[in-house]
């Protein structure tokens, strides 16, 4: 014979399994809402404001030749821009109903449409960048991607020193099962020992002078992080600082 109370204390404790389920579920949904904001406000900036640019130098030249590479340049980084925003549409459309989709990302084609985005600060520069992509391909959300590598990049572009010029290696590769990515640099460093257990965190930032909130690095953490992967750092001031990531 059953005993009533045995029996309700199971469909309590079955109801609040699926209680909590769903909990989590709400909980990761908000996260990715958050995170999607957080693309949106700071990912669209840095080509935003290079399509202003390259608008001011349009109108304030009457040279056919730099006004003609003007419009290529404004017509590419538009393009990306659009893409890139069509891509989180679609997504935000769907993503309260399932995970983000994963899709087939080429490495390269991803890091040349950050550098893209990037090409103003590249340029004053006179940056470096290098590749060396074992991995060439992954299965991952495309706008995640795009946005850890944009970020990594953009901090290697702003931590840098008057001299020498900013040079930036990035690298896939694979180990005991897992793909990697680094993007290391000879950019100022940081401070681990006094600033490592702040690295990741919202609105922290390391280098006085330089407009930052610690936006990109706390993004792109949670990003890694709600797809089962992990970063780290190593990094000594005056030398440089590399990023690695676990997908």
């Amino acid at each position: 014979m059953i005993n009533p109370t045995q029996e309700a204390i199971e469909s309590l404790e079955e109801q609040n399994k699926k209680l909590l389920k769903i909990q989590h579920a709400l909980e990761k949904k908000v996260s990715q809402l958050k995170d999607f904001a957080g693309i949106i406000t700071h990912d669209v900036r840095g080509p935003a404001h290079n399509i202003s640019k390259m608008l001011e130098m349009y109108e304030s030249t009457t040279d056919p030749e730099l006004k003609k590479a003007s419009m290529d340049y404004l017509k590419k980084v538009s393009n990306d821009l659009t893409n890139n925003l069509n891509e989180l549409i679609q997504i935000l459309q769907i993503h309260l109903e399932k995970d983000i989709p994963a899709s087939d990302c080429v490495f390269e084609d991803v890091i040349s449409s950050a550098a893209l985005q990037l090409q103003d600060i590249i340029q004053q520069k006179n940056a470096i960048i290098t590749m060396d992509l074992a991995v060439t391909n992954i299965v991952y959300p495309k706008v995640y991607l795009q946005s850890i590598l944009y970020n990594l990049l953009s901090n290697s572009l702003k931590y840098t020193k008057p001299t020498p010029p900013p040079s930036i290696h990035i690298s896939t590769y694979e180990n005991e099962g897992s793909s990697y990515l680094s993007v290391s640099d000879n950019g100022l460093g940081i401070d681990l020992n006094k600033f490592g257990h702040l690295l990741f965190k919202f609105q922290k930032s390391f280098h006085s002078g330089y407009d930052s909130k610690g936006i990109g690095l706390y993004l792109i953490k949670n990003q890694i992080e709600e797809q089962g992967g992990s970063i780290n750092c190593t990094s000594e001031p005056g030398i440089g600082t590399k990023f690695t990531v676990r997908f």
